[in-house]
Protein backbone atom coordinates (compact mmCIF):
# COMPACT_ATOMS: atom_id res chain seq x y z
CA UNK A 1 0.00 0.00 0.00
CA UNK A 2 1.24 3.54 -1.00
CA UNK A 3 1.95 6.22 1.96
CA UNK A 4 -0.93 8.56 2.92
CA UNK A 5 1.04 11.55 1.53
CA UNK A 6 2.32 9.31 -1.82
CA UNK A 7 -1.04 8.47 -2.44
CA UNK A 8 -2.82 11.69 -2.03
CA UNK A 9 -0.44 13.27 -4.12
CA UNK A 10 -1.59 10.52 -6.62
CA UNK A 11 -4.93 11.72 -6.21
CA UNK A 12 -4.24 14.97 -7.07
CA UNK A 13 -2.28 13.99 -9.46
CA UNK A 14 -4.52 12.30 -11.08
CA UNK A 15 -7.34 14.93 -10.84
CA UNK A 16 -5.38 17.95 -12.24
CA UNK A 17 -4.98 15.47 -15.41
CA UNK A 18 -8.12 14.69 -15.49
CA UNK A 19 -9.51 18.01 -15.47
CA UNK A 20 -6.74 19.39 -17.84
CA UNK A 21 -8.61 17.15 -20.25
CA UNK A 22 -11.55 17.73 -19.53
CA UNK A 23 -10.91 21.53 -20.54
CA UNK A 24 -9.42 20.50 -23.58
CA UNK A 25 -12.36 19.14 -24.91
CA UNK A 26 -14.93 21.75 -23.41
CA UNK A 27 -15.21 22.98 -27.07
CA UNK A 28 -15.84 19.92 -29.22
CA UNK A 29 -19.01 19.25 -30.01
CA UNK A 30 -20.72 16.00 -28.42
CA UNK A 31 -22.11 15.48 -31.81
CA UNK A 32 -18.93 15.76 -33.30
CA UNK A 33 -16.86 12.94 -31.01
CA UNK A 34 -16.72 9.46 -32.33
CA UNK A 35 -14.95 6.74 -30.61
CA UNK A 36 -11.73 6.33 -29.06
CA UNK A 37 -9.09 4.82 -31.60
CA UNK A 38 -5.60 2.98 -30.74
CA UNK A 39 -2.75 2.77 -32.61
CA UNK A 40 -1.12 -0.40 -33.98
CA UNK A 41 2.65 -0.22 -33.71
CA UNK A 42 3.95 -1.19 -36.57
CA UNK A 43 8.11 -0.86 -35.94
CA UNK A 44 10.33 0.97 -33.91
CA UNK A 45 12.35 3.43 -35.96
CA UNK A 46 16.52 3.86 -35.56
CA UNK A 47 17.56 7.09 -33.98
CA UNK A 48 18.87 8.33 -37.14
CA UNK A 49 14.80 9.77 -36.98
CA UNK A 50 14.44 10.47 -33.88
CA UNK A 51 12.59 13.52 -34.73
CA UNK A 52 10.40 12.04 -36.90
CA UNK A 53 7.81 14.65 -38.53
CA UNK A 54 5.84 14.40 -41.50
CA UNK A 55 5.83 11.10 -43.89
CA UNK A 56 5.19 10.94 -47.87
CA UNK A 57 4.88 7.61 -49.67
CA UNK A 58 6.51 7.02 -53.17
CA UNK A 59 8.70 5.25 -55.55
CA UNK A 60 8.44 1.87 -52.82
CA UNK A 61 9.38 3.98 -49.81
CA UNK A 62 8.54 5.66 -46.96
CA UNK A 63 9.38 9.38 -46.46
CA UNK A 64 10.22 10.89 -43.40
CA UNK A 65 12.23 14.36 -42.31
CA UNK A 66 13.48 15.36 -38.71
CA UNK A 67 12.34 18.81 -37.71
CA UNK A 68 13.99 21.41 -35.26
CA UNK A 69 17.21 21.89 -36.98
CA UNK A 70 18.41 18.74 -37.96
CA UNK A 71 20.18 17.21 -41.36
CA UNK A 72 18.35 18.64 -44.85
CA UNK A 73 18.11 15.61 -45.54
CA UNK A 74 15.10 12.88 -46.51
CA UNK A 75 14.97 9.11 -44.47
CA UNK A 76 13.51 6.42 -46.64
CA UNK A 77 12.00 3.09 -45.38
CA UNK A 78 10.97 0.18 -47.49
CA UNK A 79 7.29 0.68 -47.10
CA UNK A 80 6.31 -2.80 -46.57
CA UNK A 81 8.66 -3.70 -43.75
CA UNK A 82 9.38 -0.14 -42.49
CA UNK A 83 13.57 -0.96 -42.37
CA UNK A 84 15.30 2.23 -43.25
CA UNK A 85 16.94 1.98 -46.63
CA UNK A 86 18.73 5.25 -47.53
CA UNK A 87 19.25 9.08 -46.62
CA UNK A 88 19.05 11.69 -49.20
CA UNK A 89 19.96 15.58 -49.28
CA UNK A 90 18.61 18.39 -50.14
CA UNK A 91 20.97 20.52 -52.16
CA UNK A 92 21.07 23.64 -50.82
CA UNK A 93 18.68 23.30 -48.38
CA UNK A 94 18.53 24.24 -44.01
CA UNK A 95 16.45 22.68 -41.55
CA UNK A 96 15.23 25.15 -39.46
CA UNK A 97 12.55 23.49 -38.33
CA UNK A 98 11.30 21.18 -40.85
CA UNK A 99 7.96 19.79 -39.92
CA UNK A 100 6.05 18.43 -42.39
CA UNK A 101 5.93 17.14 -45.97
CA UNK A 102 3.38 16.54 -48.89
CA UNK A 103 3.07 15.42 -52.03
CA UNK A 104 1.30 15.85 -55.57
CA UNK A 105 2.13 13.64 -58.88
CA UNK A 106 5.42 15.34 -59.55
CA UNK A 107 6.53 16.84 -56.42
CA UNK A 108 7.72 16.25 -53.14
CA UNK A 109 7.19 19.68 -50.46
CA UNK A 110 9.12 19.90 -47.42
CA UNK A 111 7.79 22.47 -44.70
CA UNK A 112 10.44 24.76 -43.35
CA UNK A 113 7.50 26.53 -41.01
CA UNK A 114 8.23 25.41 -37.77
CA UNK A 115 7.73 28.74 -35.10
CA UNK A 116 7.38 27.81 -31.73
CA UNK A 117 8.36 30.88 -30.44
CA UNK A 118 6.62 33.31 -33.31
CA UNK A 119 10.54 34.83 -33.98
CA UNK A 120 10.47 33.67 -37.38
CA UNK A 121 8.77 36.29 -39.96
CA UNK A 122 9.36 34.35 -43.22
CA UNK A 123 9.29 30.70 -43.62
CA UNK A 124 10.23 27.97 -46.60
CA UNK A 125 8.92 25.32 -48.26
CA UNK A 126 11.41 23.11 -50.71
CA UNK A 127 9.76 21.24 -53.70
CA UNK A 128 11.66 18.63 -55.05
CA UNK A 129 11.14 16.40 -57.81
CA UNK A 130 10.00 13.07 -57.17
CA UNK A 131 11.72 11.44 -59.80
CA UNK A 132 15.42 12.54 -58.58
CA UNK A 133 14.66 11.60 -55.11
CA UNK A 134 13.30 8.01 -56.18
CA UNK A 135 16.79 7.39 -58.59
CA UNK A 136 19.35 8.95 -55.85
CA UNK A 137 21.47 6.54 -54.23
CA UNK A 138 21.92 7.03 -49.94
CA UNK A 139 24.33 10.03 -49.79
CA UNK A 140 23.21 11.44 -53.08
CA UNK A 141 22.26 15.21 -53.57
CA UNK A 142 19.00 16.46 -55.49
CA UNK A 143 17.91 19.97 -55.88
CA UNK A 144 14.82 21.87 -54.79
CA UNK A 145 12.82 25.27 -55.72
CA UNK A 146 12.34 27.12 -52.71
CA UNK A 147 9.00 28.90 -52.01
CA UNK A 148 8.90 31.65 -49.29
CA UNK A 149 5.76 33.24 -47.39
CA UNK A 150 4.70 35.16 -44.91
CA UNK A 151 1.69 35.24 -43.27
CA UNK A 152 -0.05 38.60 -44.19
CA UNK A 153 -2.08 39.14 -40.94
CA UNK A 154 0.87 39.16 -38.82
CA UNK A 155 1.44 42.80 -37.31
CA UNK A 156 4.42 43.29 -35.54
CA UNK A 157 5.75 41.26 -32.65
CA UNK A 158 3.84 37.96 -30.59
CA UNK A 159 4.02 36.37 -27.36
CA UNK A 160 6.94 33.78 -27.83
CA UNK A 161 4.73 31.39 -25.41
CA UNK A 162 1.04 32.38 -26.34
CA UNK A 163 0.76 33.28 -30.40
CA UNK A 164 -1.03 31.78 -33.32
CA UNK A 165 1.82 31.90 -36.24
CA UNK A 166 3.28 28.42 -35.24
CA UNK A 167 3.18 25.49 -38.19
CA UNK A 168 3.63 21.94 -38.29
CA UNK A 169 0.95 20.99 -40.63
CA UNK A 170 0.79 21.05 -44.72
CA UNK A 171 -1.15 19.30 -47.14
CA UNK A 172 -1.84 19.03 -51.13
CA UNK A 173 -5.46 19.84 -51.98
CA UNK A 174 -6.30 19.77 -55.07
CA UNK A 175 -4.03 22.25 -56.71
CA UNK A 176 -2.87 23.79 -53.76
CA UNK A 177 -0.73 23.95 -50.69
CA UNK A 178 -2.64 23.77 -47.12
CA UNK A 179 -1.54 24.80 -44.59
CA UNK A 180 -2.66 24.69 -40.65
CA UNK A 181 -1.30 27.03 -38.22
CA UNK A 182 -0.65 25.42 -34.54
CA UNK A 183 -1.74 28.12 -32.43
CA UNK A 184 -0.97 28.28 -28.19
CA UNK A 185 -2.85 31.37 -28.50
CA UNK A 186 -6.91 30.36 -28.91
CA UNK A 187 -6.35 26.22 -29.42
CA UNK A 188 -7.75 26.90 -33.45
CA UNK A 189 -6.14 26.20 -36.10
CA UNK A 190 -6.15 28.72 -39.28
CA UNK A 191 -5.86 27.72 -43.05
CA UNK A 192 -3.83 29.36 -45.42
CA UNK A 193 -3.45 28.58 -48.95
CA UNK A 194 -0.08 28.88 -51.19
CA UNK A 195 0.53 29.05 -54.83
CA UNK A 196 2.63 25.73 -55.41
CA UNK A 197 4.51 27.97 -58.05
CA UNK A 198 4.86 31.44 -56.90
CA UNK A 199 8.19 31.48 -55.15
CA UNK A 200 7.28 34.38 -52.27
CA UNK A 201 4.25 34.53 -51.48
CA UNK A 202 1.97 36.40 -48.84
CA UNK A 203 -0.73 34.27 -47.22
CA UNK A 204 -4.25 34.97 -46.25
CA UNK A 205 -6.44 33.14 -43.30
CA UNK A 206 -8.99 31.02 -45.54
CA UNK A 207 -10.71 29.94 -42.65
CA UNK A 208 -10.36 29.04 -38.54
CA UNK A 209 -11.15 25.92 -37.51
CA UNK A 210 -11.79 25.31 -33.74
CA UNK A 211 -9.62 22.03 -33.41
CA UNK A 212 -9.65 22.14 -29.39
CA UNK A 213 -5.74 21.52 -29.65
CA UNK A 214 -2.56 21.59 -30.82
CA UNK A 215 -1.89 20.33 -35.12
CA UNK A 216 1.18 18.83 -35.76
CA UNK A 217 -0.26 17.36 -38.87
CA UNK A 218 -2.09 16.89 -42.04
CA UNK A 219 -3.05 14.86 -45.08
CA UNK A 220 -5.53 14.35 -47.74
CA UNK A 221 -7.39 11.44 -49.30
CA UNK A 222 -7.92 12.64 -52.91
CA UNK A 223 -9.82 9.63 -53.38
CA UNK A 224 -12.24 9.81 -51.26
CA UNK A 225 -12.12 13.72 -50.97
CA UNK A 226 -11.19 13.50 -46.99
CA UNK A 227 -9.05 15.55 -44.81
CA UNK A 228 -7.37 14.12 -41.47
CA UNK A 229 -5.66 16.82 -39.01
CA UNK A 230 -3.55 15.34 -36.02
CA UNK A 231 -2.75 17.40 -32.93
CA UNK A 232 -3.29 17.33 -29.24
CA UNK A 233 -4.59 18.88 -26.13
CA UNK A 234 -2.69 21.27 -24.30
CA UNK A 235 -0.85 21.14 -22.47
CA UNK A 236 1.92 19.39 -23.91
CA UNK A 237 3.28 17.31 -21.00
CA UNK A 238 -0.22 15.34 -20.32
CA UNK A 239 -1.69 16.57 -24.00
CA UNK A 240 -4.44 13.91 -25.01
CA UNK A 241 -3.50 13.04 -29.20
CA UNK A 242 -6.45 13.57 -31.33
CA UNK A 243 -7.47 13.43 -34.87
CA UNK A 244 -9.82 15.49 -37.05
CA UNK A 245 -11.40 13.65 -40.03
CA UNK A 246 -13.21 15.99 -42.30
CA UNK A 247 -14.71 15.88 -46.07
CA UNK A 248 -13.53 18.46 -48.41
CA UNK A 249 -16.80 20.22 -50.18
CA UNK A 250 -16.44 22.93 -52.63
CA UNK A 251 -13.01 23.02 -52.23
CA UNK A 252 -12.92 23.89 -48.07
CA UNK A 253 -13.00 21.41 -45.20
CA UNK A 254 -16.65 21.16 -44.57
CA UNK A 255 -16.87 21.74 -40.10
CA UNK A 256 -19.93 20.61 -39.85
CA UNK A 257 -19.57 17.37 -40.65
CA UNK A 258 -16.05 16.85 -39.12
CA UNK A 259 -15.44 13.75 -36.50
CA UNK A 260 -12.70 14.30 -34.06
CA UNK A 261 -11.46 10.89 -32.24
CA UNK A 262 -9.03 10.62 -29.21
CA UNK A 263 -6.05 8.24 -30.12
CA UNK A 264 -4.22 5.80 -27.91
CA UNK A 265 -1.24 5.14 -26.71
CA UNK A 266 0.25 8.74 -25.45
CA UNK A 267 2.85 9.65 -27.91
CA UNK A 268 4.35 12.41 -29.31
CA UNK A 269 2.66 11.51 -32.70
CA UNK A 270 3.85 14.27 -35.33
CA UNK A 271 3.49 12.82 -38.87
CA UNK A 272 0.24 11.20 -40.91
CA UNK A 273 -0.52 9.78 -44.00
CA UNK A 274 -3.39 7.84 -45.18
CA UNK A 275 -2.89 4.20 -45.82
CA UNK A 276 -5.92 3.61 -48.12
CA UNK A 277 -9.23 4.68 -47.08
CA UNK A 278 -9.89 3.84 -43.76
CA UNK A 279 -6.57 3.96 -42.09
CA UNK A 280 -3.84 6.28 -41.33
CA UNK A 281 -0.19 5.81 -40.83
CA UNK A 282 1.40 7.68 -37.82
CA UNK A 283 4.97 8.63 -36.54
CA UNK A 284 5.87 9.69 -33.05
CA UNK A 285 9.24 11.26 -31.84
CA UNK A 286 11.40 9.68 -29.10
CA UNK A 287 10.33 11.89 -26.06
CA UNK A 288 9.69 10.87 -22.44
CA UNK A 289 6.46 9.44 -23.49
CA UNK A 290 8.38 6.80 -26.02
CA UNK A 291 10.47 6.12 -28.80
CA UNK A 292 10.49 7.08 -32.49
CA UNK A 293 8.01 4.80 -34.23
CA UNK A 294 5.31 3.94 -36.88
CA UNK A 295 1.91 2.93 -36.27
CA UNK A 296 -1.30 2.16 -38.41
CA UNK A 297 -4.52 3.47 -36.83
CA UNK A 298 -8.12 1.91 -38.50
CA UNK A 299 -10.94 4.71 -38.52
CA UNK A 300 -14.63 3.05 -38.20
CA UNK A 301 -16.00 2.30 -41.41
Amino acid sequence: MLPEKKLSALCVFGLFVGLLAGCSSVAVSQDRIGPPLTIESLKHWPDVVSETSGLAKFGGYLWTINDSGGKASLYAFNDQDYVFSKQVEIQGAKNIDWESLAQNQKHLFIADCGNNRGKRETLDIYKVSLKQIAKAESGDKVAAKKIRFHYADRIGSVDSKSHNYDCEALAFVGEQLWLFTKNRGDLQSRLYVLDKKQADQAVEPVMTLPVAGLITAADYNEKTHTLVLLGYQKPSMFGQSFVWVIDVVAGLPDWDRATYHTILPYGQWEGVLWDGDNALLLTSEKSRLGAQQIGRLRLPD
